[in-house]
């Protein structure tokens, strides 16, 4: 629906609107069937990697509102400043799966690297943006705090936040440094 058939866009302060600024893109997130066959279509086709493949399950996440545990294997690759990642839901209802089933496999979110993800849920709640999933990974001495905004109705793509830790330390990882971490995780898969 556009504005001129009758969505109306939120009216957000300019306190709001700063603290939800965002930042440069980070990652691209693409829901799919099958990551092993994306990847390797991705790497053998078009030269995309080193990908890391993982498998992943979440902590204190909670999807519309509700408590769930979801379950899924994930690939990472860094292409320039851009961290591809594809993900496909193995167990768990979350938006993916509600994605998979209603659009099939594509392009899902625009993800941003944060520092600060709590304060930007206060100022989501604040300028009327709804949080449709949230919660926790855990890879190895890396914990991944993450968001995805209901910012569907009017672009067609979810923002996602995406806040690392190492210990309780916020970081964002240059470009540089996520290559090397897929290029690791690469060279540990094989």
């Amino acid at each position: 629906m556009t504005i001129e058939q009758g969505l109306q866009p939120l009216q957000v302060s300019e306190a709001v609107r700063k603290k939800l600024r965002l930042p440069v893109v980070s990652q691209l997130g693409f829901v799919v069937r099958d990551t092993p066959e994306t990847v390797r279509y991705y790497e053998q086709v078009f030269g995309l990697g080193p990908w890391t493949i993982m498998d992943g399950e979440t902590t204190d996440c909670i999807n519309r509102g509700e408590p769930v545990t979801i379950r899924g294997k994930i690939g990472i690759a860094q292409v320039g400043a851009v961290q591809f990642e594809v993900i496909q839901i193995m167990e768990g209802e979350s938006i993916h799966s509600e994605f998979l089933e209603e659009r099939g496999e594509g392009l899902h979110h625009v993800g941003f690297y944060v520092r600060d993800l709590d304060a930007r849920l206060e100022a989501c709640g604040q300028g009327g943006i709804e949080i449709l999933q949230k919660g926790t990974i855990k890879q190895g001495p890396l914990t991944i705090n993450y968001a995805y905004l209901d910012t569907v109705s009017i672009g067609g793509v979810v923002f996602e936040f995406i806040q690392y830790r190492l210990g309780p330390v916020a970081v964002v990882l240059p470009p540089l440094a996520m290559k090397a971490l897929s290029r690791l995780g690469a060279r540990a898969m094989k």
